[in-house]
């Protein structure tokens, strides 16, 4: 096909930022390929290769770790060792897979500020708010409402957090009540009734199960945000934009008809 019927049909620069942020997730590097950054294509495959191989040799140590272990076999001492091992591992393991993902969402990122490198785009507003809560606000220049959103989260989690911690407590004092075992006894709630102890530890799963709800709306109110403000991000709201009513006189002998009669009224003038 001759070079003019292919940029007739397929321009890089006509793609839109949604298709190179599709293209960027589904093939990690083609985002680089569109916006002509071949070289940045080794340097975010081999961040994620080397992270995944060495999360998958650090998630093979941790199953071998705990499918070697038998408590029958160690005393107390020794299960407290090895259980702080393959904890260690299993944190390692997890570590190594985050950055694996970390690369894998710097190629999306790349590829989206690049392309729209000199314009603002709601889309990459968007896809940064979603990856990293008030990444996009940043990208929106509005940096105030990045610690009005961390401290919304933060908040958030100290009441989940707060909730969590008194269901749990309650819930195994609960168990503890109903399981019929004389040695397992409750001793810090031993003034509360078991239907007190039900009542109190629903109210507690309650209120923790709305707070987990408030994360999400704040998470998806924080994603919509960015992307208004990315909308609104060229539009003139200057001094110049102003509606204005004026007297008017139409007719008489302003008008090109020199035998028409005046006739006063009202002109709505709007600059923008």
């Amino acid at each position: 096909m001759p070079a003019q019927a292919q940029n007739r049909f397929f321009k890089l620069d006509s793609i839109k930022d949604k298709h190179v942020w599709y293209a960027a997730q589904l093939l990690p590097g083609s985002g680089q390929v569109i916006n002509k950054q071949y070289w940045k294509i080794p340097v975010f495959w081999a961040g994620m290769g080397t992270f995944a191989y060495l999360g998958y040799n650090a998630n093979s140590e941790y199953k071998r770790l705990q499918s070697g272990f038998d408590p029958v076999y160690y005393g107390p001492e020794e299960i407290a060792i090895k259980t702080e091992r393959w904890e260690l591992q299993r944190m390692e393991r997890n570590l190594y897979y985050t950055g694996a993902a970390f690369c894998y969402m710097a190629s999306v990122a790349d590829a989206l500020l690049v392309y729209t490198r000199g314009r603002q785009s709601p889309t990459t507003a968007t896809v940064f708010s979603t990856f990293v809560p008030g990444l996009g606000q940043i990208y929106n220049q509005k940096y105030w409402k990045v610690p009005i959103i961390y401290g919304g989260f933060a908040s958030l989690y100290f009441v989940f957090d707060f909730n969590n911690r008194n269901y749990q407590r309650l819930r195994t004092a609960y168990n503890y009540r109903i399981d019929n075992d004389e040695t397992t006894v409750d001793t810090d709630l031993v003034n509360l009734s078991d239907e007190a102890i039900a009542y109190y530890m629903d109210s507690y799963r309650r209120s923790r199960d709305l707070t987990v709800i408030g994360m999400f709306v704040l998470y998806a109110a924080n994603i919509i945000d960015a992307n208004v403000d990315a909308n609104l991000y060229d539009w003139d709201i200057s001094d110049n934009l102003a509606l204005r009513f004026e007297p008017t006189l139409n007719g008489g002998v302003l008008a090109r008809g020199y035998s028409s009669a005046p006739t006063v009224g009202f002109k709505c003038k709007l600059n923008f």
